[in-house]
């Protein structure tokens, strides 16, 4: 045969082979997400781990809220993380039957979450692509693993960054060396310690109170006691006693009732703690000098 021919066959060979296998290639199965249910369908969350207090969410209002380990508005972005994984999109699925679920850390898992009444049950991750094992039922389903640390044991992360509730109206607010006050709403801001001082700069701080966020949330040790400097915002249904136990070198608020720590910019420090510097009055213009007649009276 000739070398022409023979190089002609061999293409002709590889091709058919490369068509063969295209044709005959797996194709991806396509599952659907790994519960049922519609992000928006989701009213209550729980979080298991083992040896620790549940965490429990539940949707008032339109707004979330913890209920259980404490009372508290909850930070809607970190929640996200956990209503996400509702329709999170499954790469394999196995079942039950087909795995061993104590070598997948699923019997127990490392830890479980509840979306209404679906159980996931979460266990380690598969050592190629790291995508996690988690259990829905009588199916093992290997997913992205979910990156946020609201799924973890410490429920500081899912107490919102505001100080303050959303809408709060504050009345009253003891710092130290520092009161500022009105008796109702829509009523002249006062200071007993500064008598003098302008309404307009007294908003200003209580607006930097209502606006204040952290930068992240931690939790407060179980010493802490009664370490720091006391700050009540009383406000028109209720009150916030804080605590400001760092200034340096970022501000440190705790709630104790939450049993948060707010790590929050220094940059707000004197916005937070002091009342701001009362504006210059403009220097006057001086009248332009009289400039004497040149004209004389004629005589």
């Amino acid at each position: 045969m000739k070398r022409s021919h023979l190089n002609i066959a061999l293409a002709v060979a590889v091709a058919g082979l490369g068509a063969l296998l295209w044709f005959s290639r797996e194709q991806d199965e396509v599952f659907p997400p790994l519960t049922p249910l519609a992000q928006d369908a989701i009213t209550s969350i729980r979080i298991d781990h083992p040896e620790q207090p549940p965490i429990r969410l539940q949707k008032q209002d339109g707004r979330w809220r913890l209920v259980e380990p404490v009372e508290a508005p909850a930070d809607e972005f970190e929640v996200a993380s956990l209503v996400n994984l509702a329709t999170l999109d499954i790469k394999r699925s196995l079942a039950v039957g087909d795995v061993d679920l104590a070598e997948l850390k699923l019997d127990p898992p490392r830890y479980r979450i509840t979306l209404n009444d679906i159980e996931l049950a979460f266990g380690d991750t598969e050592p190629i692509e790291h995508r996690r094992y988690v259990r829905s039922g009588e199916q093992v389903a290997l997913v992205l693993d979910p990156p946020s640390a609201a799924l973890d044991a410490d429920y500081s992360d899912l107490v919102a960054k505001a100080l303050l509730p959303d809408g709060a109206e504050i009345r009253r607010i003891e710092l130290p060396g520092l009161t500022v006050t009105r008796e109702a709403e829509g009523g002249t801001w006062t200071s007993p310690e500064q008598p003098d001082a302008e309404p307009a700069r007294i908003e200003t701080l209580v607006q930097a109170w209502q606006k204040v966020r952290a930068m992240w949330n931690a939790k407060r040790p179980a010493d802490a006691g009664d370490a720091g400097e006391p700050v009540r915002i009383l406000l028109a249904d209720g009150e916030l006693n804080l605590r400001i136990v760092e200034r340096e070198p970022q501000l440190k608020i705790d709630n104790p009732a939450y049993g948060v720590r707010y790590t929050v910019s220094k940059a707000e420090l004197d916005k937070l703690t002091k009342l701001p510097e009362p504006t210059p009055s403009p220097t006057p213009t001086p009248s332009p000098t009289a400039t004497p007649s040149t004209t004389a009276t004629a005589q």
